[in-house]
Order: structure tokens, then sequence, then C-alpha cells
């Protein structure tokens, strides 16, 4: 049988990354990936008197908006409040910090 596209031959890695089979499923997924991050557990340490201020922060939320809080929505409220400061700012936190 004749080449009857007028195609120039493939190599083997053309071939196989060449398909089209369930591209429609794979650009819808990526679209709803993309749509909102999935969180990603990491393992943190806090001192007993951090993770008390975090908790009190908790009780103290809860009693005034009645909404769930728990301590993943505290230390991301901090981390966002913290991209709100300058450099200098932020340096002079970490030194603080590193001191306690």
């Amino acid at each position: 049988m004749r080449n009857r596209a007028n195609t120039p031959p493939k190599d083997e890695n053309a071939f196989i990354n060449g398909g089209t089979a369930g591209l429609g499923l794979a650009q819808k997924k990526a679209a709803a990936d993309t749509a909102k991050d999935k969180a990603k557990p990491v393992s943190i340490s806090f001192a007993t008197t951090h993770l008390a201020s975090i908790d009190n922060c908790i009780r103290d939320e809860m009693n005034t908006s009645g909404r769930r809080v728990n301590r993943s929505d505290v230390v991301r409220a901090a981390i966002m409040a913290f991209e709100k400061l300058n450099q200098m700012e932020r340096s002079e936190l970490i030194e603080n910090a590193k001191m306690q």
C-alpha cells in the first residue's frame, strides 16, 4: 500500500507521542486542576507556646464569627499577612523568630 497522505516517515517517539486518544479528557482535567490548587500536606514544628497562640486565635475567631476555623486557616492567614510586609519588616520578624 502506498503512502497516500504524502507524509514523511516518523520515528518511534513521534509515533508514541503523536496519539490523540483521550486528549479531550486530559484538557478538561487540566482545566479543572488549575481552577483550584489542592492543599499539600506538610509537616512543620511549633513550640508549645506557638501552638497555644494558634489555638487562641482559633477560639477567638470562632467566638466572634461563628465560623469553623482550623490551624491551617490560621497559618494561611499569617502567611498572607507576612507577604504584605516589606522586606525589612520580614527580615526583622524572621530574626525575632530565630531568637525565641
